[in-house]
C-alpha cells in the first residue's frame, strides 16, 4: 500500500509538470499560426491582392513572339496532277501598348478598392480570431467551475446523508432525511456526468482553435474590479460604431468596386486606341534546301483604332446585370450599418448591465453564505431538518456559478462592443489576460 501511494503521488506530479497551465495571452499567440480559418483570410488577402496586377496589366506593353513552317502544294484543278511545290518559314514579333482604354482604367481602380476590401476582411478575420478565442477560454473556465461547484455540492450532500444516516440509527431523525439527502445525491451524480463531458467538448473547441492540448487553464483573479465601457455613453459608441466598423468599411469599398464595374462594362462602348508595332520576316524558298534568296525583314508601326459597334447585346447585358449587382450592394451596406448600431448598442447594454448583475451576485453570495451557515447550526440543534440545509447549498453554489458566467459574459460583451466599434486590438486581449491568475 506505501509502495502504491508512492507511485500514485509520483505519476500525479509528472502529469502535473507535463500539463502547464495556459493563460489567454499564450493561446493567442498559438492561435495566430495554427488557427485554420484565420490562415485561409490570410491566404485570400495575398491573393486579392493580385488582383491589381492582372488589372494594371490591361494598361501595359504586351509582346509575343510568332512563328510558323508551311509547306505548300500547288496542283491543277482539272487533273489535280502536282504543279509546285515550295515551303516557306515565318517568324514575328509583335508589340501592343494600349493608349486609350476607358474600360481597363475602371477595371483597375476596381481592383484597388477590392485589395483593400481584403486589407479589411483579413482585421476582421483577426478580431473574429479574438472573439472566437476568448468565448471558448471562457466557456471552459465556465464548465470547470461548474464542475467544481458540484463536486462541492456532492461532497456536501454526502456528508449530509452520512449525517441523516447517523441520526436515524441514534433515532433523533426520520428516514425521510435520509431519503431527501440520497435523492439530491443521485442527481448531483447525473449532472457531474453531463458537466465533465460538457466541459471536455470545450476543451476540444478550445484546442481546434488554438492548436495545442487543453489541461489547464488560468482563471479569473477572485476578486476582480471589472473594467467599466470608455466613454460611458451609449450614443458615442454608436456613432464610433457606424463610422468605423470593420464589416461597415469592407460593404462600403464593395460598393464602390461595384460602381467601378459598371463603368467599366459602360465603357466597352468606348473607342479604344494602341499602338501596334511589328517586325519578322518570311522565307518563301526550300526550308530543307539551299536558300538562293536573301530573307526580307518587314518592320511596321502604327496606331490602331478600335471602335465597337455591336456584340450581339452583351455589352448592354453586362450593363444591367451590374446595375442589379449595385443595388445589391447598396442594400448590403445598409444592413451593416443597422447591424454595426444593432451591435454597440447591445453589447454597450451588455456591459452595463454585467456590471450590475455582477455586483448583485456577489452580494447574493455573501447572503447565501451566511444562510448556508446558519441552517447547519439550526440542523445540529434541532431546529432544521436536512432539505433546509441542501436547499441552502444549493443555492450558494447556484450563486456562485452565476455570478463566475456573468463576469464571463460581461468580459465578453466589452470585446464585442469594442469589435463592433471597430476598435478592437490585440492590446485588449493583454490587458483582459492580467485579470487572470498568474500561471505557474
Amino acid at each position: 500500500m506505501r509502495l502504491l501511494c508512492v507511485f500514485t503521488l509520483g505519476l500525479w506530479t509528472t502529469l502535473s509538470v507535463a500539463a502547464p497551465s495556459l493563460d489567454l495571452w499564450q493561446a493567442w499567440q498559438s492561435a495566430q499560426h495554427s488557427d485554420p480559418i484565420y490562415a485561409a483570410q490570410q491566404a485570400q488577402t495575398l491573393a486579392s491582392q493580385e488582383q491589381i496586377n492582372q488589372a494594371r496589366a490591361q494598361l501595359l506593353p504586351s509582346v509575343d513572339a510568332v512563328t510558323s513552317l508551311q509547306r505548300n502544294d500547288l496542283r491543277r484543278a482539272s487533273r489535280l496532277n502536282q504543279g509546285q511545290q515550295s515551303n516557306a518559314n515565318q517568324w514575328q514579333l509583335r508589340l501592343s501598348q494600349p493608349l486609350l482604354d476607358l474600360s481597363a482604367v475602371a477595371l483597375l481602380e476596381r481592383s484597388k478598392l477590392l485589395a483593400a476590401s481584403a486589407v479589411f476582411a483579413l482585421d476582421n478575420a483577426k478580431n473574429d480570431l479574438v472573439l472566437r478565442l476568448s468565448t471558448a477560454y471562457f466557456d471552459v473556465l465556465a464548465a470547470q467551475d461548474s464542475l467544481i461547484s458540484l463536486q462541492a455540492q456532492h461532497d456536501a450532500i454526502t456528508q449530509q446523508l452520512q449525517s441523516a444516516q447517523l441520526a436515524f440509527e441514534l433515532g433523533g431523525a426520520t428516514i425521510t432525511d435520509t431519503y431527501e439527502a440520497q435523492s439530491r445525491l443521485d442527481l448531483i451524480n447525473a449532472q457531474l456526468i453531463q458537466t465533465r463531458q460538457q466541459l471536455e467538448n470545450r476543451r476540444q473547441h478550445l484546442a481546434r482553435i488554438t492548436g495545442l492540448p487543453i489541461y489547464q487553464l488560468a482563471p479569473l483573479r477572485d476578486p476582480i474590479q471589472l473594467p467599466k465601457p470608455e466613454p460611458q455613453n451609449a450614443d458615442a459608441w454608436v456613432y464610433q460604431a457606424q463610422s468605423h466598423n470593420l464589416e461597415l468599411i469592407q460593404r462600403r469599398l464593395a460598393v464602390q468596386a461595384q460602381q467601378h464595374q459598371l463603368e467599366a462594362n459602360q465603357r466597352e462602348h468606348s473607342p479604344t486606341i494602341s499602338l501596334q508595332a511589328r517586325s519578322g520576316s518570311q522565307n518563301t524558298m526550300g526550308v530543307y534546301g539551299p536558300n538562293t534568296r536573301p530573307r526580307a525583314l518587314d518592320s511596321s508601326i502604327g496606331i490602331e483604332l478600335s471602335i465597337p459597334l455591336y456584340k450581339g447585346g452583351a455589352i448592354d447585358s453586362k450593363v444591367r446585370e451590374n446595375a442589379s449587382l449595385l443595388q445589391q450592394r447598396l442594400s448590403e451596406q445598409e444592413n451593416a450599418r443597422r447591424a454595426a448600431t444593432e451591435a454597440a448598442q447591445i453589447h454597450y447594454s451588455g456591459v452595463e448591465s454585467g456590471l450590475l448583475a455582477v455586483q448583485a451576485l456577489e452580494a447574493a453570495e455573501r447572503s447565501s453564505l451566511q444562510s448556508v451557515q446558519a441552517n447547519r447550526t439550526a440542523y445540529e440543534i434541532g431546529v432544521r431538518i436536512t432539505s433546509d440545509v441542501l436547499n441552502a447549498q444549493q443555492q450558494l453554489y447556484e450563486t456562485q456559478r452565476a455570478l463566475a458566467q456573468a463576469r464571463y459574459n460581461t468580459l465578453l460583451h466589452g470585446l464585442n462592443l469594442k469589435n463592433a466599434a471597430g476598435l478592437l486590438q490585440e492590446n485588449d486581449l493583454l490587458e483582459l489576460n492580467q485579470l487572470l491568475e498568474p500561471t505557474p
